[in-house]
């Protein structure tokens, strides 16, 4: 029995470890006070008034602020500071002014301090509330302090808050602060509600949710996995996957036949003794063009022919070159003996052997020629091994270009196999189906 498929490298699967979300924090949302909200001897609101002592300096470092010279500003206001029995809405001013220019000061602890005092005076309006909370969030996940992060993100929550980085802010900060079953739980609630939407979670989401899921051992995490391959298919993600599934108990030559299939059309096929499994079993299922159009892909790679088992290497070429031959040579009686028989299973086989067997240069013709004798055959009905051949037809379409087709062909097959050997197989071809073009890898 062949060994499982493995990944193609050791760190293919993710460790536990934090993957960056990629999305930074929203800029500091922290604006000069206007003429409306500056001091001034009366104001028409009540309670918002400043004595003249206060005044002087807080306009002053207004000033300074607008000429661009924050630290002259903020020694400015410790003057403003040291004013007595200041007023709560004094000490807003106050803060308000010395975020804005420690903020341009490049003092980020300062930055969250007077963000925190001007908030704490309860002088901030309900939609500069919300704006100043957010601009904290976004400060403190800059400066990595994460215990303002998660208190601060859970206030904007608290306000109705409806900027979303803020709550990515919050999961970032879960994951570094060591809360993985919170920010698992808030990644979870952000791919259903995506998937109830009908659109895409973030990739960098998904790769962070899936690190923590396996850090947990969460079997979710294959599902994350499946929307990682379907909604961003990457030749890694397919590579996982299908070494996730291969390793399923009971699964015979034919079943992980199908897998090294797909490990081939996604761009996963690239080790040597990879290459040289899938030709074995290639020949098992009686496959001698797919097993030497496999082979050579291997050997025009340099990687078969070489090693310690060169020798294996060279004897399989030469009876799967022998061996396609004489296929090639008989084809045509073959395909006439197929025409006449009561049922159209000979016919599709046969054009899979073509479509299967085709090197890169001649695939696509290949897979027209194949794939018209196993539409006929599929047509002539009294199929022997139907889901097999159908899943093989499915793979035909695709090779041909016909995508659409494919993927009902996928789908009808996927809804109704059951519990057949192939099922898992047909799962995973059939989600590959549905899926948008391949991307490039990652690394």
């Amino acid at each position: 029995m062949t060994r499982p498929i493995k990944p193609l490298s050791a760190n293919r699967l993710w460790p536990a470890v934090v993957l960056a979300l990629g999305l930074g924090a929203p800029a500091a949302l922290l604006a000069q006070p206007t003429a409306a909200s500056a001091p001034a001897a009366a104001a028409s609101a009540p309670g918002k008034t400043v004595r003249p002592e206060f005044a002087t300096p807080i306009q002053a470092a207004q000033t300074l602020l607008g000429e661009g010279k924050a630290r002259e500003s903020l020694a400015k206001l410790t003057e403003a500071e040291a004013v007595p029995n200041r007023t709560a809405w004094e000490t807003w001013l106050l803060e308000r002014t010395r975020a804005v220019a420690a903020q341009r000061a490049g003092d980020a602890p300062l930055v969250l301090r007077s963000l925190e005092a001007a908030l704490a005076t309860g002088q901030a309006e309900p939609a500069e509330e919300l704006q100043l909370v957010e601009a904290l969030v976004g400060s403190a996940a800059r400066d990595k302090d994460h215990a303002r992060v998660l208190r601060w993100s859970a206030r904007y929550e608290a306000l109705k808050g409806t900027n979303d980085a803020v709550r990515v802010m919050r999961i970032q900060s879960q994951v570094d602060s060591g809360d993985d079953a919170g920010a698992k739980a808030a990644l979870m609630a952000r791919v259903q509600a995506a998937d109830g939407a009908g659109r895409a979670t973030p990739e960098s989401h998904l790769r962070l949710l899936l690190s923590l899921q396996f850090k947990t051992k969460d079997p979710e995490s294959t599902r994350t996995l499946e929307r990682l391959a379907s909604q961003y298919p990457r030749p890694e993600y397919w590579s996982d996957l299908v070494s996730q599934a291969s390793r399923a108990p009971g699964l015979g030559d034919r079943q992980l036949l199908e897998f090294y299939r797909l490990l081939r059309a996604t761009g996963n096929l690239t080790a040597g003794d990879l290459r040289f499994e899938m030709a074995q079993l290639a020949q098992r299922a009686g496959q001698p063009g797919e097993a030497l159009a496999v082979l050579e892909d291997g050997y025009a790679a340099g990687q078969l022919g070489t090693g310690a088992q060169a020798g294996e290497h060279n004897k399989l070429r030469e009876q799967m070159r022998r061996a396609a031959a004489a296929d090639k040579a008989d084809r045509a009686s073959a395909e006439a003996a197929a025409r006449r028989a009561a049922d159209g299973t000979a016919l599709v086989d046969l054009g899979w052997s073509v479509v299967s067997s085709a090197d890169t240069a001649g695939a696509a013709a290949a897979a027209e020629a194949g794939l018209a004798m196993m539409e006929q055959g599929v047509a002539k009905g009294g199929l022997k091994r139907a889901n097999e051949q159908k899943l093989h037809l499915g793979m035909a379409q695709l090779a041909a270009g016909r995508k659409d087709t494919a993927k009902q062909t996928l789908a009808a097959l996927a809804g109704q196999i059951g519990s057949d050997p192939l099922a898992a197989p047909v799962r995973l071809w059939n989600l590959f189906a549905q899926a948008p073009a391949m991307l490039p890898p990652r690394q």
